[in-house]
């Protein structure tokens, strides 16, 4: 395939472009003719973030170049420390030997990387007495790359108990209410039997555990042993975010700025670390028992980078971007599509309806597509209000309006809202 852009971009450590290219769904194991990945020349150079972006975004830990080194090999040889815990994490494989029949750890002690070298024994040493005390005296000896060490998410099946009916349900498996040890918590059940399914939830788990802030549902950790995989998570206690707001204007309160400015800055705390929902809606906004907004199930579309455009978009279209969803070149979710979703969350909030209703999806599409947009709801009072629909939903991406100056706006009829309960 020879040098492609994003292969130029991670060896030279441009991080910007290397987040651009992979959310524009730039091929992340394509090779050059010598057979090396975006991320093995990222890992020989040191490039940390690229390193972790690229994992993150389905890149093979282990592919090897014609000379047969792998990532972990090249990140040993230049004594990337960091980096080879990274790819240790990510489950690189210890045992290949490049074409001179060197291992990553024999590489590291031949160039005086003991620190390395270090890490890859202890490593070593982890896998190896999870084989023995895992093994009993009639078993078959197990090799040692055949086991590796759990990741730091993971949770022992045996210390969760769920009530035995769901609470949610759907296409990706079912939602429960339980118990981690003693802590009550919510426990998403998915399914994964395919090696697609499988990879694409440990690439969830892996960034929901990077996601820790006081917008983002608090993560616990998940389990990917046996036939059930799931996910533990805190239970929002307040619920879905239209049923609280709902709720609260019962009882005369008006909260929506509030709660929305919440979700604006999980969002963007999403987006500083390179991390696009992707399936943005006021559903997967939920409040906790102190009442904050708090978003959940991120990521997951984004991430599913093989996943067919029809796929992607099935029950999400009044909040999808137009650029996601068109017939002629769509293109894969980013930053900018969730501000566009953003937007129809703003829409939905303050309606206490999904936008466009009540018209079906394919007439949804048809007018988003040809750059017609929704009619002001009656709702927005406000002229300021409905102006910040109209720059959060522009339908050329590059016009619309950067989060970060959108939460300044929010912040502001955040405080109107606030000081109007406070004092009429």
């Amino acid at each position: 395939m020879g040098w492609t852009p994003l292969i130029v971009a991670a060896q030279r450590g441009h991080f910007n472009i290397v987040t651009l290219l992979v959310e524009n769904g730039a091929e992340v194991n394509a090779k050059t003719h010598n057979g090396r990945t975006a991320l093995l020349l990222a890992a020989e150079e040191g490039n940390l973030e690229i390193v972790r972006l690229l994992l993150d975004s389905d890149a093979d830990v282990n592919a090897s170049g014609s000379d047969e080194w792998t990532p972990l090999m090249m990140a040993a040889y230049r004594g990337h420390e960091e980096i080879v815990r990274l790819l240790l994490d990510n489950d690189a494989d210890l045992d290949p030997t490049n074409t001179s029949g060197c291992t990553a750890a024999m590489i590291a002690r031949s160039n005086c990387r003991y620190e390395v070298a270090n890490i890859l024994q202890e490593h070593e040493v982890e896998c190896s007495d999870t084989v023995h005390d895992n093994a009993d005296s009639t078993s078959t000896a197990i090799p040692v790359h055949a086991v590796r060490k759990k990741p730091d998410w993971f949770i022992p099946s045996r210390e969760v108990r769920r009530e035995q009916e769901p609470f949610s349900a759907g296409s990706f498996g079912k939602v429960y209410r339980g118990w981690w040890l003693s802590t009550r918590v919510v426990v998403k059940c998915v399914i994964a039997k395919s090696d697609k399914e499988n990879r694409t939830f440990h690439r969830e788990a892996r960034i929901w555990q990077r996601a820790r802030h006081p917008n983002i549902v608090p993560f616990f950790g998940a389990c990917d042993e046996g036939s059930s995989y799931f996910f533990v998570c805190e239970e929002a206690k307040n619920g879905k975010l239209l049923d609280y707001l709902f709720h609260e204007r019962e009882n005369g309160r008006s909260l929506v700025w509030r709660k929305l400015l919440d979700a604006a800055l999980g969002l963007h705390f999403l987006h500083e670390r390179h991390i696009v929902h992707s399936d943005l809606k006021c559903n997967q906004i939920l409040v906790s028992k102190d009442g904050v907004g708090m978003l959940t199930d991120f990521g997951l579309s984004f991430l599913t980078t093989e996943a067919s455009e029809k796929e992607e978009i099935v029950g999400a279209i009044r909040w999808k971007a137009p650029e996601c969803i068109r017939k002629d070149k769509p293109v894969v979710p980013n930053v900018q599509s969730d501000v566009y979703s953003f937007g129809m969350c703003v829409v939905e909030a303050v309606t206490g309806e999904v936008p466009w209703s009540p018209l079906p999806d394919p007439v949804v599409k048809f007018h988003v597509t040809r750059q017609k947009f929704l009619p002001r709801p009656t709702a927005f009072s406000s002229d300021a209000q409905w102006n910040l629909v109209l720059q959060l939903c522009a339908f050329d991406p590059t016009k619309r309006v950067k989060l970060l100056d959108a939460i300044e706006q929010l912040r502001v009829f955040a405080e109107k809202e606030r000081f109007q309960e406070r004092y009429g």
